[in-house]
């Protein structure tokens, strides 16, 4: 491995974490880094910090900075996708056009209307991306993406290319945390869709826990746990479907939320489970003065140290390159992983990544229940990526029609016109797409 491009570098912060993370790691200090965005103020902030880093820690690597697609993408042999088309201005309109229905979301980024609009500009992009790299990037170039909406991306770029892509979420890595930090050292299994992956196994020296977890879970939830009790944030919908279905859902409880058709219906539910609407908003302001101050901290040379996160793409390319096997999960396709999901589904499993790349784990059956809570969002995926392989809006209209939160607030004439009213105001990142 030589050449690690980063398409959308200038994300946020979380660039500059990623290719933190990869200067740990000593297999790969002799990798060229290259990063690409359209945005060139955005990448010389990243430059910035990026150099600041590299003077600290003594490394004189490579690193190139463009805002060329295809000189990014010449030679590459891992492609790390950050892509977010449409910035804060498009995400708006996915959220804000929907609330004049009467339907509300919270973060509107994997799933729900404002996840179908966003898949729907990305896959789009990412299709023209994979059909660049076929092109131009190394023969055996792999795409690890940290894009959302996970699953419908995936599903799309399965059909649309032959380049493997991974998509990578630290929804699991968080939930496995918690859990370790509540008992220790203990055996932990998940499996499902991105954002709706479920805890199946909790065990400690042998013996099963999860009993011990739900009631400890349910009495800080009952009782108003303290901020030094680590299950304290575990929140209300994910609490209460737990109580329900028995398993506790990775997401969190404001995420989970827009996932099912139980808890954004109306307002008096939305009161009920406290669900922050438009958290995304919060969520996006907070980062950008996360961001902020490291580039002052930059400028002023004070650039604070950078651990290791718990993201997994250093992990990834270590083990591509050296062979250690290096455990992870990821969002791949169902060649049977989840028996009884969908073939044609995304699911999010654990995955082992050597040399030779990333090898899903076969899990087995879901416990029932939980099937169709997730079969509800395969079903939006595989018809939001078949409105672009085939250029249709009515696959659109449809994906929307069986998403379940739209289902459980909209008619279907709201629906049609919804639809027709967000491909409006998106049409100009759809290059020509839906058009009537």
């Amino acid at each position: 491995m030589k050449r690690i491009t980063f398409i959308g570098a200038g994300s946020y912060g979380f660039t500059y974490k990623l290719a933190v993370d990869i200067l740990h790691q000593e297999p790969l200090l002799g990798c060229e880094l290259v990063f690409m965005d359209i945005d060139g103020d955005r990448l010389a902030n990243l430059k910035t910090l990026l150099e600041c880093h590299c003077q600290r820690i003594g490394y004189n690597g490579k690193a190139q900075y463009t805002t060329d697609m295809a000189e990014a993408l010449k030679g590459a042999d891992i492609i790390i996708n950050l892509v977010k088309i449409g910035m804060e201005s498009a995400t708006a309109k996915d959220m804000d056009i929907p609330k004049k229905y009467g339907l509300f979301q919270t973060v509107g980024d994997t799933c729900g209307v404002a996840g179908i609009s966003r898949g729907l500009r990305t896959m789009i992009f990412n299709r023209r991306m994979l059909k660049t790299a076929e092109a131009v990037a190394s023969p055996h170039t792999v795409v690890i993406s940290y894009t959302n909406p996970q699953s419908m991306l995936v599903t799309d770029a399965s059909a649309a290319s032959g380049i493997p892509f991974i998509g990578l979420c630290h929804s699991v890595q968080g939930m496995e945390g918690k859990i370790r930090r509540m008992y220790g050292d203990v055996a932990v299994e998940i499996a499902g869709i991105n954002h709706m992956a479920w805890v199946t196994k909790i065990a400690k020296d042998g013996r099963d826990i999860y009993p011990q977890f739900r009631e400890d879970v349910y009495r800080q939830h009952e009782e108003g746990a303290r901020p030094d009790e680590v299950a304290f944030n575990f929140g209300s919908t994910r609490v209460d479907m737990m109580r329900r279905v028995g398993y506790m859902v990775t997401e969190s409880s404001e995420h989970f939320a827009e996932y099912v058709p139980y808890y954004l219906r109306t307002e008096a539910l939305i009161k009920r489970y406290d669900i922050p609407i438009d958290k995304y908003q919060w969520y996006n302001q907070h980062k950008e003065g996360e961001y902020r101050e490291l580039l002052r901290l930059a400028a002023e040379n004070r650039l604070p140290e950078s651990a290791q996160s718990v993201e997994y793409c250093a992990g990834i390319l270590s083990a591509m390159v050296t062979n250690v096997p290096y455990k992870i999960y990821a969002n791949v396709m169902n060649t049977g992983l989840i028996t009884n999901l969908p073939s044609f589904a995304c699911v999010e499993t654990a995955c082992f990544v050597d040399r030779q790349g990333v090898h899903p784990c076969v899990f087995g059956d879901l416990p029932q229940q939980l099937v169709p809570m997730c079969s509800m969002e395969i079903n939006v995926h595989k018809l939001a990526s078949d409105a672009v392989a085939y250029n249709d809006r009515d696959y659109v209209y449809w994906a929307m029609m069986a998403d379940p939160i739209a289902h459980s607030v909209l008619d279907l004439d709201q629906m049609r016109n919804l639809t027709d009213e967000l491909l409006e105001a998106q049409k100009e990142y759809l290059d020509g797409y839906f058009m009537m």
